[in-house]
């Protein structure tokens, strides 16, 4: 349906998009990834934190309280493929992941149902903790171009790099620019606009409706509804608090689990499949949120430029402790103070969080400081991510992608392009199956894995790396040996070994490939050392053996 006035024709989804521009604000709180893990560390691996600096696709800190969500100029709906035609999917999420598998769905012909347990995020001015940045880089581009959607190219919007705050005060900068960034809240509200605009007969989305059950076996899901608790008891509201009420069963074909790491359509999967197995584990850190600082703090090669810009921090003596700062649109500051988990609690007064920035960081503003202590003085703390690992991404009508299947920890900022990444394998899925409905989940699985546990693994021994656990750890050997030696060899043989280290590609490389070729160039690395040593005994011994 199109609206007219005398002199342009605006869609539905362009007044949603234009409202949302000129008069929505959020309330702001982020996470932030492990940017102290991205700092220190490399000091002899100089590619690898530049690396590390451009993977970053999940910079979470957040923006100004003004939030601007780009329109699109993709206004045409595609042409649905009939291979799938009138089947019906229910997507249980309408994050980013969700709603673009909803568009791989309804491009192949389904009608789609996507359930949200939160209001829609232009509504939802109290989505604390979700409105952190994500940096859209080459992987989780690519997902969205095969869909024709169009990202935004305001400068605001795209990358200038990174400045790096090591506790010597010797300041460093990486230029990365290029890439899109939006919060998570606005790249959520971008994305619904673009489903709805792009199939508006095929796709539906259904906000604040959680899962009450989910049976596998009747191929139904049941929703409540869930309203704010404002008015109601506290007693009648769960954790997070929403209140349940009307409760609606929902039949489906096709059920795509994208409801985070929390997944209650995991959750059933568990319950129903004998050895299904999920390993989670914690980043060990925690967070708190400050807002709207003003300074001058960007280097020369950033000062002139608009775009965003973030600054990391890294503490003395104390691997899990962080502080990041990112440039808004108007020029403030805002970002993250990150401690091990449990760190914060003992932090008990506003003096306390002053003695800490000072004496931990380098450089931070003077000026800065009683304001960042004030506001994280006495606020909640918020976990900074899990790493997730199911032993399976699909089921007889169940698919699991996005944090529900294959969550990792804010290390290298894979998480919300690999879920773009995984609505479009999802789409390739579709294709293989060729209209067998019945094999979509089986062949999504055999398609995905490999890269989701792939990630997994480089997340964990990231992690590993990240957290300085000394040069006898394996994982730090690993990943040593990997950038080392395929520094050398891409520069002696690079027709032989590729331009540069799997690992320098995280951008756009399947995860599979960057892990095996990590632990290929361990190997190689361990039996050059192991010839070495060999020689350099063999040397000895025939050298005290001859004659004077």
């Amino acid at each position: 349906m199109m609206v007219t006035n005398s002199s342009c024709k605006l869609s539905k989804s362009q007044h949603e998009r234009l409202e949302i521009s000129t008069s929505m604000r959020y309330r702001q709180k982020s996470m932030y990834p492990a940017a102290r893990h991205q700092m220190s560390t490399f000091k002899c691996l100089n590619k690898l934190r530049k690396s590390v600096a451009t993977s970053t696709a999940l910079a979470d800190t957040p923006l100004s309280d003004e939030i601007r969500v780009p329109a699109t100029t993709q206004t045409s709906t595609p042409t649905v493929a009939p291979l799938y035609l009138g089947k019906k999917a229910v997507v249980v999420g309408a994050g980013p992941a969700g709603s673009t598998a909803a568009m791989f769905l309804a491009r192949e012909g389904f009608s789609v149902d996507v359930y949200e347990r939160r209001p829609e995020p232009k509504a939802d001015v109290v989505d604390s903790g979700r409105a952190y940045i994500i940096i859209l880089i080459p992987r989780g581009k690519a997902a969205l171009a095969e869909l024709g959607i169009s990202l935004p190219t305001d400068p605001h919007f795209i990358t200038q790099g990174s400045v790096r705050h090591p506790p010597n005060g010797k300041v460093s900068v990486v230029k990365e620019a290029g890439n899109v960034t939006f919060s998570r809240s606005d790249l959520a509200q971008f994305l619904i606009n673009e489903a709805r605009s792009k199939y508006p007969d095929s796709i539906r989305f259904h906000f604040e409706r959680g899962v009450e059950k989910v049976d596998l076996e009747k191929k139904q899901v049941t929703f409540s509804s869930m309203s704010n608790p404002s008015a109601a008891s506290a007693e009648s509201n769960n954790e997070e608090g929403f209140q349940h009420s009307v409760t609606e069963l929902i039949q489906y074909e096709m059920l795509i689990g994208a409801d985070g790491a929390a997944s209650a359509v995991r959750g059933a999967l568990q319950s129903h499949i004998p050895g299904y197995k999920v390993d989670i584990s914690d980043s060990g850190r925690e967070y708190k949120v400050y807002m709207n600082l003003v300074g001058n703090i960007e280097p020369p090669e950033f000062k002139d430029n608009a775009g965003a810009t973030l600054h990391l921090w890294s503490a003395k003596d104390d691997p899990f402790m962080s502080f990041t700062a990112h440039r808004n649109p108007d020029d403030t500051y805002s970002g993250t103070f990150s401690m091990c988990t449990g760190a914060h609690a003992k932090v008990q007064s506003v003096a306390a969080y002053e003695e800490i920035l000072r004496t931990k960081f380098a450089g931070i503003p003077e000026s800065w400081i009683p304001s960042i202590a004030q506001q994280v003085n006495g606020s909640p703390a918020s976990p900074a991510g899990k790493r997730i690992r199911c032993s399976q991404l699909g089921a007889p009508g169940v698919v699991l992608l996005g944090d529900a299947a294959h969550a990792v920890t804010p290390v290298f900022g894979q998480g919300a392009n690999s879920s773009l990444e995984s609505g479009q394998v999802l789409g390739q899925a579709l294709k293989e199956a060729n209209g067998d409905l019945e094999s979509v989940p089986d062949t999504f699985d055999k398609l995905r894995k490999p890269d989701v546990h792939g990630l997994y693994e480089i997340d964990r021994k990231a992690f590993s790396f990240f957290s300085r656990k000394g040069p006898l750890d394996p994982d730090f050997l690993q990943l040593l040996s990997h950038v080392l030696l395929g520094t050398i060899l891409s520069k002696i043989v690079p027709n032989l070994y590729g331009k540069q280290p799997m690992l320098l590609q995280l951008g756009t490389a399947p995860y599979s490939k960057i892990l095996s070729a990590v632990k290929r160039d361990a190997k190689v690395s361990a039996m050059v050392l192991i010839l070495i040593a060999m020689s350099i005994v063999l040397r000895m011994f025939f050298t005290s053996g001859s004659p004077a």
